[in-house]
C-alpha cells in the first residue's frame, strides 16, 4: 500500500512538537541557552515545512487545473469539429448563428427564409413529440434545447434504412374465404360447380400473380396467402381491389359471389401470425362478409378493415340455429343462475331478446334475471317497462346493477344481448365479475371483444337480436313450455323497430319468425303502442330534419345544437324519417343527448355503409343501420369529424 506523504509530513511535525515540550519542561534552567535555542530551531523548521507544503499546495492545484481546462479545450474542440452529431444554434430572428463541421455542409445553401422555415418546423414537431427530420436524402434525430436554443442532430439514416428494409421483409400470411360458396353451388350440376371453381380461380390467381405473393387454394373455398409487408403495402395502396373486381364479375354471370380475406404479419412466430389471420378471416365473416381485415400480430394492435361495400347475404340455416339451441343448453345445464343484459339505453330489440332469453331459461329450470337500468332509458322502452310492471310474473324478473352484483355468485352465467363489446353493457363492472358468458348478436362484430365466452352466436344477416332468440326459443317450445303473449309481443315489438316495420334488412327467416309470435299471440295493437311517437316527439324530428343539409350528392346531415337535449331514439328516428326521402342514400344526425354525450345515428338505403364511418369515430352497428357517442365534444366538432370521414372512411381502410 502506497504511503501518504502528507501523513509523513504531519508526524514529522508532531514529533518536533512534543521535542519542544520536552525541552522547555524537562531541561534545566542552566540549559535555558540551549532551550531557547533549541525552540528557534524548530520554529524556524516549522516554517520553512509551511512555506513547502503551501508551495506544493499551490503548484498542485494549478498543475490540476492546467490539466482539466487542457482535457476541456480537447472536449470542445471534438464536440465542434470531429463528433459526428451535428449542432445548430439560432439567434432571436430564428436564422443560424453558429453550426458545426458535422451539419454544415448539408445546410450551406439554405436561405435566411430557409433556416427560419427548419428551425420553426423543429420547434413544432418538437411540441408534438416527433423527433425525426429530414435534410436532403438524409434522416435526422434531433434533440432540442428552446431555451438555449440549441439543436443537436444525429444521422440515423442508415439505422432507419435498416428497419425499413426489416419492416418490408416480415411474414404476412392470409387467408381467402369465398362467401356463399355452398349457396352458389346449391342445385348447380357438374359443369356449372366446374365452371364456377373456374371462374373463382382464374380472378383470384390473376391478382395473386399481379403481387407475385405464393397462394395456394386448399379446399374450393379456401385459399392460402404467404407474402410479405411490401406486398401488403401494395395491397393496401390499392385498396384490396380485388373484392370488387370478383363482385363485379360475379354479378355478369348472374351470380352472388364475394370473398373475404384475413390477413396477419409481423415479427412474431409465423404459427402466432397464421392464427391472428384466422381469428381475422373470422372477424370478417361474422361482420358479413365482402371484406379485409387486416392486423399486426403484434399483441395489442388494433385491426384495420377494408371493404365491407355490399350488404350481408343470409348465411344462417336452420341446421346452425338448431346447433346453437343444442349447445345454449348444454351451458344452461352446466351453469349457475342465469342473469341477462342488454346494452346501455337499451331498445326494444334488447329488451325483447332479453325476455326471450328469459323464457329459454325458464323452459330448463333456471331462475333468471333481467338487468336494466330504469334510470337509463328511452320513451319507448319507459312505455315498454309501464306494461311490464303490470305483469307481475314479468316484473319478478327485473333487476337492478347493485342488485345483480350482491346476487350474483361464482359459476353463475351472463347472456349479453343485441350487443358484444364491453363497454356498451349497462353495468361494465358487473359484465366483469362473470366468468361465464354467452353472446347473443345481430351486429357486425367488432375489434372490441369479449376475451372468453362460453357461447357465441352472432348472425350480422339477421334482423335483430329477437329474431335469433325467437328461433332459439322455436326449437324449444313444446305444449308444456309456451312463452306467454307479453314476451311474445315484446320479441315481435324488437324485430319491428330493428326492421323499420318490416321494411329493411328482412328475410323469409324473419317473416316466419314473426308468424310464429303471432301464433304464440304476439299483440300487434301493442307492439304498435310501444312503438308509437307523442307529438312532442314528433315536432323534435321535424325541427331536427328542417337544420338538414346535403354534404355530398344523396348524404344529409342533421344537426341539432348544445343547448338542446333529445334522447337517442329521436336521433334514430329522425335518420329514418330522412332517409325515407327521394334521392337520399344516407343520413347522420348528430344530437346532445340527455347525460350530455354527443350520439350520432347514421342510416343506408344499402348502397353506403355507414357502418365503417360510425366505426371510425369508435362507435358500430350494421351495413344500413349505425350509432357512435362523443365524449368531450360539441355538437360543431362532431359535424367536423363525421365529415372528414365521410369524405375519407368509405372509400379507404378504417381503423378501429
Amino acid at each position: 500500500m502506497k504511503k501518504n506523504p502528507q501523513l509523513k509530513w504531519s508526524f514529522f511535525l508532531l514529533c518536533l512538537l512534543l521535542i519542544q515540550l520536552a525541552a522547555l519542561f524537562l531541561l534545566p534552567i542552566t540549559f535555558n541557552v540551549l532551550t531557547a535555542g533549541i525552540v528557534i530551531l524548530i520554529d524556524l523548521l516549522l516554517w520553512i515545512y509551511t512555506v513547502v507544503l503551501r508551495n506544493r499546495i499551490e503548484i498542485t492545484n494549478q498543475q490540476k487545473i492546467q490539466y482539466a481546462s487542457r482535457r476541456a479545450q480537447e472536449a470542445l474542440t471534438y464536440v465542434s469539429d470531429d463528433m459526428p452529431v451535428g449542432i445548430i444554434t439560432w439567434d432571436d430572428d430564428y436564422t443560424f448563428s453558429w453550426t458545426n463541421p458535422a451539419i454544415t455542409e448539408s445546410v450551406r445553401n439554405l436561405t435566411k427564409e430557409d433556416q427560419q422555415d427548419m428551425i420553426n418546423e423543429l420547434l413544432q414537431r418538437a411540441e408534438k413529440g416527433k423527433s425525426i427530420y429530414k435534410i436532403g436524402t438524409i434522416l435526422y434525430h434531433f434533440e432540442l434545447n428552446q431555451e438555449k436554443r440549441v439543436v443537436y442532430l444525429i444521422d440515423v439514416t442508415k439505422e432507419y434504412t435498416l428497419e425499413n428494409k426489416e419492416k418490408q421483409q416480415q411474414a404476412v400470411v392470409g387467408i381467402l374465404s369465398v362467401d356463399n360458396y355452398d349457396d352458389v353451388i346449391d342445385r348447380r350440376d357438374d359443369k356449372e360447380i366446374s365452371n364456377l371453381n373456374s371462374f373463382i380461380t382464374t380472378i383470384i390467381s390473376d391478382w395473386m400473380d399481379s403481387y407475385h405473393i405464393f397462394y395456394k387454394r386448399v379446399n374450393p373455398e379456401r385459399f392460402f396467402i404467404f407474402a410479405r409487408y411490401d406486398d401488403l403495402e401494395k395491397m393496401i395502396e390499392n385498396n384490396f381491389d380485388l373484392l370488387e373486381h370478383i363482385r363485379v364479375s360475379a354479378e355478369k354471370q348472374d351470380m352472388l359471389i364475394t370473398v373475404s380475406m384475413g390477413i396477419s404479419y409481423g415479427t412474431e412466430s409465423v404459427e402466432v401470425i397464421g392464427a391472428e389471420a384466422q381469428n381475422n378471416l373470422d372477424i370478417a365473416l361474422v361482420r358479413g362478409g365482402d371484406q379485409v381485415v387486416v392486423k399486426n400480430a403484434q399483441e395489442g394492435q388494433k385491426p384495420i378493415f377494408y371493404g365491407g361495400n355490399s350488404a350481408s347475404a343470409a348465411k344462417r340455416t336452420r341446421v346452425r340455429s338448431r346447433a346453437m339451441s343444442m349447445a345454449l343448453k348444454k351451458v344452461f345445464d352446466r351453469t349457475g343462475n342465469v342473469f341477462v343484459m342488454g346494452h346501455r339505453f337499451p331498445d326494444m330489440d334488447a329488451i325483447g331478446s332479453a325476455f326471450g332469453v328469459a323464457c329459454l331459461a325458464r323452459y330448463h329450470d333456471k331462475k333468471v334475471r333481467i338487468v336494466i337500468n330504469e334510470e337509463e332509458t328511452i320513451p319507448d322502452v319507459e312505455r315498454c317497462l309501464k306494461e311490464i310492471h303490470k305483469n307481475g310474473e314479468l316484473e319478478d324478473l327485473l333487476i337492478a346493477p347493485e342488485a345483480a352484483k350482491k346476487q350474483r355468485r361464482s359459476g353463475d352465467l351472463l347472456v349479453m344481448v343485441d350487443y358484444h363489446r364491453p363497454s356498451l353493457s349497462i353495468d361494465q363492472e358487473l359484465y366483469e365479475q362473470f366468468e361465464n358468458i354467452v353472446i347473443i348478436d345481430h351486429h357486425r362484430r367488432g375489434e372490441e371483444f369479449p376475451e372468453k365466452s362460453l357461447l357465441t352466436y352472432i348472425e350480422s344477416s339477421a334482423s335483430s337480436a329477437s329474431e335469433l332468440v325467437t328461433e332459439l326459443i322455436q326449437f324449444e317450445s313444446n305444449e308444456r313450455q309456451r312463452m306467454s303473449k307479453m314476451e311474445a309481443s315484446l320479441l315481435l315489438a324488437g324485430i319491428t323497430v330493428d326492421t323499420k316495420n318490416f321494411a329493411i334488412r328482412t328475410t323469409a327467416r324473419t317473416f316466419d319468425v314473426a308468424s310464429y309470435l303471432k301464433t304464440c299471440g304476439a299483440d300487434a295493437s301493442l307492439v304498435q303502442y310501444l312503438l308509437s311517437t307523442d307529438i312532442q316527439s314528433y315536432l323534435e324530428i321535424s325541427k331536427l330534419v328542417g337544420e338538414s343539409e346535403y354534404v355530398k350528392d344523396d348524404i344529409v346531415v342533421a344537426t341539432g345544437t348544445d343547448e338542446q337535449e333529445y334522447d337517442s331514439v329521436t336521433a334514430a328516428k329522425t335518420a329514418d324519417t330522412l332517409l325515407s326521402m327521394v334521392d337520399i342514400n344516407a343520413a347522420f344526425v348528430i344530437i346532445r343527448r340527455t347525460d350530455g354525450v354527443i350520439a350520432i345515428s347514421a342510416r343506408s338505403s344499402g348502397t353506403i355503409n355507414v357502418q365503417i364511418v360510425m366505426e371510425a369515430l369508435g362507435g358500430g352497428g350494421h351495413f344500413t343501420n349505425a350509432a357512435t357517442q362523443l365524449t368531450d365534444s360539441t355538437i360543431a366538432e362532431a359535424k367536423k369529424q363525421l365529415l372528414d370521414v365521410i369524405n375519407k372512411q368509405l372509400t379507404e381502410g378504417t381503423e378501429e
